[in-house]
């Protein structure tokens, strides 16, 4: 435990400085990199778990704990394909001696098919239900002890920074989140390098219902931020609500433009990395209407109007 909080007061001062500004996703990622070469951090986790929403204590798996568990259910969740895939995780701390020293660690277990079943009346529950991927990552809905539905999303190339992906999120999640920016949008609740936890947002979610929070359009007026993408139909619910932030960051001339390079400068390099067939996924016929829209988009911006509410659904959560 100790460890844990000397992890978090060595964090706190870019989590303060994510809250007061939004840092752009260089800036943030060299940030957290520095102090990883001044210290002996080597995984960083952003923010706690909300205690109201996930109950430790009766458990006793700490924070990082189920931290350290997420960061192999982000690799678990990057690889299953299958929509609507459900699987079930038990997590249960016990103490173990190995060579003469007691160690308390998470034993993990998984039922692998509806009929195994698998009781553990001191465990920590955690359901998963593959929802949808997109360019960035996959989506997959995470309810812990029969809790709240919560949003957890996979990034699949963490270690590109651009205008998306967890290094742009991140900071934009802790901002929002900072300023309240709750009314028709997600809020952002805690995050590892490679995956992030929001409030799950569903059909039937209605802003005008929401009766704290400001919505972005005000927020992004203040401070100059970018509009929502409006393209992107399948990343708002019917009452436009917008299932995750995407890439919002300072409005500038030719931001456009210049997030148009880099995005081909993503591709490129993922294309090199992994080979073409790692494109197949966007070669789907919704997908190139998409992106057409965006290069038409970025040369005649006013072209595109704004989208209605009554076409979007909520597939496909991770489309930038």
């Amino acid at each position: 435990m100790k460890n844990e909080d000397q992890m978090q007061a060595l964090i706190r001062p870019i989590i303060l400085q994510a809250q007061t500004e939004l840092l752009p996703p260089e800036k943030f990622y060299r940030l957290c990199q520095r102090l990883r070469n001044q210290t002996s951090i080597k995984r960083f986790y952003f923010l706690t778990p909300p205690p109201n929403l996930i109950p430790l204590q009766p458990h006793q798996i700490s924070p990082h704990q189920l931290c350290k568990f997420l960061d192999r259910l982000a690799h678990y969740v990057s690889s299953v394909s299958l929509e609507g895939h459900q699987e079930i995780f038990y997590l249960q701390r016990v103490n173990i001696r190995l060579r003469g020293v007691k160690r308390k660690v998470v034993l993990v277990k998984r039922r692998v098919t509806q009929h195994q079943h698998i009781t553990i009346a001191t465990g920590m529950k955690v359901e998963v239900e593959i929802v949808g991927a997109g360019m960035i990552g996959r989506v997959a809905r995470l309810r812990i002890n029969d809790g709240q539905d919560l949003a957890f999303k996979a990034f699949f190339d963490p270690d590109f920074v651009w205008q998306h992906g967890p290094w742009a999120e991140i900071p934009i999640g802790i901002r929002l989140k900072a300023c309240q920016v709750t009314k028709d949008l997600p809020e952002f609740l805690f995050a590892g390098q490679d995956w992030a936890v929001w409030e799950w947002i569903y059909p039937h979610t209605n802003p005008q219902s929401r009766k704290e929070g400001i919505t972005y359009e005000q927020f992004a007026q203040v401070e100059g931020l970018t509009k929502l993408n409006p393209l992107n139909h399948s990343n708002y619910n019917p009452y436009n609500m917008r299932l995750d932030p995407g890439g919002i960051q300072k409005e500038y001339w030719g931001r456009r433009f210049h997030d148009f390079l880099r995005g081909i400068i993503f591709y490129g390099k993922k294309a090199h990395r992994e080979g073409f067939q790692s494109l197949t996924l966007y070669m789907k016929v919704n997908m190139l209407r998409y992106l057409c829209l965006r290069l038409i988009a970025l040369i005649f911006p006013k072209f595109i109007q704004p989208h209605q509410a009554s076409s979007r659904s909520l597939r496909g959560r991770t489309h930038p």
